[in-house]
């Protein structure tokens, strides 16, 4: 009774802990504090045995790479808060790597995380259609940011994709409190929801993740050449509904546009942008500017040092109102490599890499689904900048990295 005790404290802890970064991510620090007491008084009781958190062991890397960055910077206050941001790298890896007892379930982690999803995303909800009902309202009230007023568009379809690969994998398995009765209406809401986020990156993700679950379900279901026959239409059914929604397709067509003419010539299509531009226009400016100063500079020019050498290079792109605006690469692999060099940039496709291995040797869809959000996004945003990308997708791939370490345990037993 003890030892069930403990274990289920740690595991409520963990449900509020998932809560309470979403709903409260200034508060962040504290919740630390609450899950750090938790854990060592768990050591000292013995309950848990200290093991290294392999995949965590990576994060730990990156930390101490942006700590040699800071010898480096120009703008120690900025690299300072840098370092504080990114304090969950070290935080994470070092809290989970514990080897238990008894086996700690999830299942209070994963229902705490979708509630505080919910509860965001309906408050910026209501907020929206306050205002589209109100004196000034029109469809933009319903879209993007308005409803999404706490984070980041793009970092909340990331929290629902999280919150749908949950509830596929709940359901699936039988977890108590997973019925069928809210599932499937909250698995619509969550699908339909990013439509109004506008979040490119987003949505595409979202159709390749459909898109590998029907294949996933045809090859169980039907025979061969059916399953064949749909790897060719699915793709297509995919494009076609991506350039039929609203507003979407217009971020496509142009997207697209503007990739034929950056290819005819590079230099000139970013010289020739006027300021102010489209999302679309921005990436691409800024991932130039990202290529050149990493060619100049390919070990790193220094932790809280990218806004300056971005800007220079945005300067001598004729792009100088652009250069005040301060914008990160929208990158996170042109981010980390300009930042912290070749050594950071190959740390995290190591993360990337091992959390698909970890992924695949243990069967998990939930942790395939975390790190390929991580990684697919991070093309076209600089997700691990942000709280709301920092600690939301290292809490998940520690967690479930040691989830996993302690099942094996358990079954060697």
């Amino acid at each position: 009774m003890k030892h069930y005790s403990m274990h289920n404290l740690i595991e409520i802890i963990l449900g509020v802990f998932a809560f309470g970064i979403v709903v409260f991510p200034r508060l962040t620090g504290l919740f630390f504090l609450v899950l750090i007491g938790v854990i060592i008084y768990a050591f000292v009781k013995k309950e848990l045995i200290f093991k290294w958190n392999k995949l965590g062991t990576l994060f730990i890397l990156m930390y101490v790479a942006f700590l040699v960055g800071i010898f480096f910077t120009h703008n120690p206050p900025l690299a300072y808060r840098y370092a504080e941001n990114k304090l969950s790298y070290l935080l994470f890896p070092l809290l989970f790597s514990f080897k238990s007892k008894c086996e700690i379930k999830l299942h209070w982690s994963y229902i705490g995380f979708i509630s505080g999803t919910l509860l965001i995303t309906m408050i910026g909800l209501i907020q929206g259609i306050n205002c589209y009902f109100g004196p000034n309202g029109s469809r933009g009230c319903l879209l993007a940011s308005a409803v999404s007023p706490f984070i980041h568009p793009t970092y909340l379809s990331v929290y629902l994709m999280i919150s749908i690969g949950i509830v596929l994998k709940g359901w699936k398995e039988k977890w108590p409190y997973f019925s069928r009765n809210w599932a499937l209406p909250f698995l619509f809401f969550a699908i339909l929801l990013h439509g109004f986020l506008l979040s490119l990156s987003g949505i595409l993700f979202l159709f390749i993740v459909v898109g590998i679950y029907c294949l996933y379900w045809l090859k169980k279901k039907v025979n061969i050449i059916i399953f064949y026959i749909s790897i060719l239409i699915l793709p297509l059914i995919g494009y076609f509904s991506i350039t039929n929604i609203p507003q979407i397709e217009g971020e496509w067509y142009n997207a697209k546009w503007y990739a034929d003419e950056y290819l005819k010539s590079p230099d000139d299509f970013v010289k020739s942008r006027v300021y102010p531009m489209s999302g679309t226009e921005v990436r691409i400016v800024m991932w130039t500017a990202a290529v050149k100063a990493i060619q100049r500079h390919p070990l790193g020019v220094g932790t809280g040092n990218v806004d300056e050498y971005l800007a220079k290079e945005l300067n001598l792109l004729n792009q100088k109102e652009l250069a005040k605006e301060e914008l990160n690469p929208h990158n996170q692999f042109f981010q980390t490599t300009l930042e912290i060099g070749v050594f950071g940039i190959l740390i995290l496709l190591l993360i990337v890499c091992y959390g698909f291995y970890s992924a695949f040797k243990e069967n998990d869809y939930l942790l395939m689904l975390i790190v390929g959000s991580l990684f697919f996004n991070s093309l076209f945003e600089s997700m691990l900048q942000r709280h709301s990308g920092i600690v939301i997708y290292t809490f998940w791939i520690c967690l479930l990295s040691n989830y996993f370490m302690n099942r094996q345990s358990n079954q060697k037993k």
